[in-house]
């Protein structure tokens, strides 16, 4: 096990460079990462530039994960598929191995759920519930950019800006029983082609919906989570949204006399934590509004 160089008074560095410093003084994780990388871009310098800029050969640098990390206690099974060789991220024989040129052709989606199905993550298991998977397609169909792996190894996920960009949509309705009165129907749809979000337990996609007056001021709001649900100290449950048909959820409307329309927001949201948790790299996925009768139809008896 680690140690954590907080808790041991050490200066607080970039836990893998904090690691490579103890075991190899005056390495850098950079370092690791260009010396396995290396002799590949003899050959394949595009694919060795495009790739060194992903997150993936970041895997281990990110804000995000240093921070569970350390929160987390350091454990060395978070490194296996974040710097699997030491590095900053995974390097060339991380994926296509050690045996020497020339290297077999990769299975896609096999050789990703290696670590995009390691505990926490559930991304190519879901993958393979979706309908495109019936069809043929992988993994490199939307994480590659067009040209394919030939053209470069410039992996984009929803770090990339507009990655994201209509991958949700919302509709929004009302529906009235005599029993439970007015319930507001979400219907959540997306085009991903697995679960989303993707990755690992902190990132979450929210769905607010907001009961607005007349002057636009929030005056009741309900909020549902999709993503990991933690029970106890180490069991989670995946509740992200599933791949395919949409989702569909009720909530009960709120009696609130002065409410004139209602709006409907979905979040994506890469950090852990509540909706009041910042997350500068958050995105809005979709919004919608809707007008509500006069009065509104909760008020009727």
């Amino acid at each position: 096990m680690l140690v954590n160089p907080l808790v041991d008074g050490i200066e607080p560095l970039q836990p893998i460079l904090w690691l490579l410093a103890v075991l190899s003084p005056g390495v850098t994780a950079s370092d690791v990462t260009d010396r396995e990388s290396r002799p590949c871009a003899d050959c394949h310098a595009a694919i060795v530039q495009t790739f060194a800029v992903t997150r993936m050969a970041q895997g281990a640098e990110g804000e995000v994960f240093r921070r569970e990390w350390m929160e987390q206690g350091t454990p060395e099974g978070c490194l296996v598929c974040h710097a699997p060789s030491g590095g900053a991220g995974l390097s060339c024989n991380d994926c296509h191995g050690r045996a020497g040129h020339p290297y077999p052709r990769l299975q896609v989606p096999d050789i990703c759920a290696r670590c995009h199905d390691a505990p926490g993550e559930s991304t190519v298991r879901r993958f393979r519930e979706h309908p495109a998977a019936l069809q043929g397609k992988d993994c490199l169909d939307c994480h590659l950019p067009p040209g394919g792996a030939k053209a470069g190894h410039g992996f984009i996920g929803p770090s990339v800006a507009g990655f994201l960009d209509d991958v949700a949509r919302l509709r929004l309705s009302l529906r009235h029983t005599p029993n439970d009165g007015a319930l507001v129907l979400i219907r959540v749809s997306h085009r991903a082609g697995h679960a989303l979000p993707g990755g690992t337990t902190g990132r979450a996609v929210w769905l607010t919906v907001s009961g607005l007056d007349a002057e636009g001021i929030t005056v009741w709001r309900e909020t549902v989570r999709y993503g990991w649900e933690r029970h106890g100290e180490n069991e989670w449950q995946d509740r992200t949204l599933p791949p395919g048909p949409p989702t569909s959820v009720e909530i009960a409307l709120s009696t609130h006399r002065t409410m004139t329309r209602l709006r409907a927001e979905l979040w994506y949201r890469f950090r852990a934590g509540d909706l009041d948790t910042p997350d500068p790299r958050a995105r809005l996925l979709d919004a919608v509004e809707l007008d509500l009768p006069s009065p509104a139809p909760a008020d009727r008896r």
